[in-house]
């Protein structure tokens, strides 16, 4: 019998060992790149007033990012025990429909987790609708310092149980400007849907906590991961709240429309360019340019005009509204020509307005919709010919011409308008 030497021996167990050790790693590395499964709330916003799963909104891309790393693998979604979703509303407008609103959320989310992943067994997805989440609003409002009249807001939703009544109380504290600012930067944030408590099977994972049903009483309490090391709601709300912060929308430009003038078909467009918070600038085109009825009436009209605005208010008042929001005065001048005909009868002519002062309000009624009412008072004087219509109006016949000068009213206007915006990040970069 031939012996191996020593040293063929050693090297044998040097190269078994090497080989062990590469196929350790490699199944180390394999391990290190599966998703983090063991259980973290995610959590999905919704649109005001909406039960769709947006992936274009806030941060809900990062969080179907995040489940379709665990959800795509079916072994490993085979090895999910259950799925819990609470769905919320925000605490705005009637609190039954708010209910029902957190409801429809909630189905929303499991119907889009069934769609999505097939493999997924919808018996193990329970939906637990919560309504309005009036305790996370309050620790927004706490943690909030620029809220105008903090303390007195959170007193009122300490001492009042009553929804309805604390939203009438919050609607009426300081003529509502707290609870503008509430729904400008708050709510946003509390209409949602957590998927939470994802447990794995211990005989899967032996290492996880056993699986716990849930009962009434864990419910009650806020959704809350089973390992410490993993972020809460609340901290992910906490993060999603510094990244939307971190970007924020100043307004570029507005594009508005008179609609009192659209009703009597005469188009026009304004465009209105906010210049900080406290001025603006608007500029008005109008051009209607018809001939009705064989060149039996005349409706032609081009004007134009320009206008400073100064929106009134106190500092804090001003930092706190959105941009072309409220009282404004403003100062402005136009000019333009005209050919005004019924039947016979016309005047042709150009007019300016030397000077004009004017008042106005705004306010929001959608999201980058705004609905403005305006009046002005000022000085025109125009140059006029009157003619009369001859040979089936075809041949103009001039009769005079004139001067004409006008102290009053000069414009009045209910426009509709739209807020272009542009993102930029805190510190002024886009």
């Amino acid at each position: 019998m031939k012996y191996l030497p020593i040293i063929n021996v050693k090297r044998i167990a040097l190269s078994f060992g090497l080989l062990f050790g590469v196929l350790a790693g490699v199944h180390s590395q394999q391990d290190s790149h599966d998703p983090d499964v063991s259980g973290k709330p995610m959590v999905l916003y919704f649109r005001f007033d909406k039960a769709v799963v947006d992936k274009g909104y806030m941060d809900n891309d990062h969080t179907l990012h995040y489940l379709d790393g665990i959800f795509t693998d079916s072994t490993l979604a085979a090895r999910i025990d259950s799925i819990n979703v609470l769905a919320f509303a925000s605490p705005d407008g009637d609190r039954k429909y708010n209910e029902r609103l957190a409801k429809q959320r909630s189905i929303a989310v499991k119907g889009y987790l069934v769609w999505k992943y097939p493999h997924l067994d919808q018996y193990r997805i329970h939906l637990y609708p919560k309504g309005e989440n009036w305790k996370e609003l309050r620790r927004l409002i706490a943690s909030d310092k620029s809220l105008p009249n903090r303390e007195e807001v959170l007193q009122i939703i300490d001492r009042n149980p009553d929804s309805d009544r604390c939203k009438a109380l919050l609607r009426n504290l300081d003529g509502g400007s707290s609870y503008r600012y509430i729904q400008g930067r708050l709510l946003r944030y509390l209409r949602n849907a957590a998927v939470c408590m994802v447990w794995i099977r211990p005989d899967s994972l032996p290492a996880l906590p056993n699986p716990v049903s849930p009962h009434a009483e864990a419910l009650g309490k806020p959704c809350e991961p089973p390992h410490a090391e993993m972020k809460s709601i609340q901290e992910q709300q906490e993060q999603t709240l510094r990244n939307v912060r971190a970007i924020e929308k100043r307004p570029l430009f507005a594009v508005k429309t008179n609609l009192l003038f659209d009703a009597a078909m005469m188009p026009n467009v304004e465009i209105e360019v906010p210049i900080g918070k406290r001025w603006s600038v608007n500029g008005e085109y109008m051009f209607p340019w018809w001939l009705l009825d064989g060149d039996k009436y005349s409706l032609q009209i081009l004007t134009g005009g320009l206008e400073g605005r100064y929106w009134l208010g106190s500092r804090k008042n001003r930092m706190n509204r959105e941009v072309l929001t409220g009282h404004f005065l403003g100062l402005y001048a136009g000019g333009g020509k005209y050919d005004l005909q019924w039947k016979e009868n016309g005047y042709q002519g150009e007019f300016f307005i030397a000077a004009g002062i004017s008042y106005g309000y705004a306010h929001e009624i959608a999201r980058n919709l705004r609905l403005e009412y305006n009046i002005g008072i000022g000085l025109l004087r125009t140059d006029y010919r009157h003619y009369h219509a001859r040979d089936n109006y075809q041949t103009l016949l001039w009769q005079e011409n004139g001067k004409y000068t006008w102290f009053g009213p000069t414009k009045v206007k209910i426009s509709l308008v739209w807020l272009m915006n542009r993102k930029v990040k805190k510190g002024g970069a886009k």
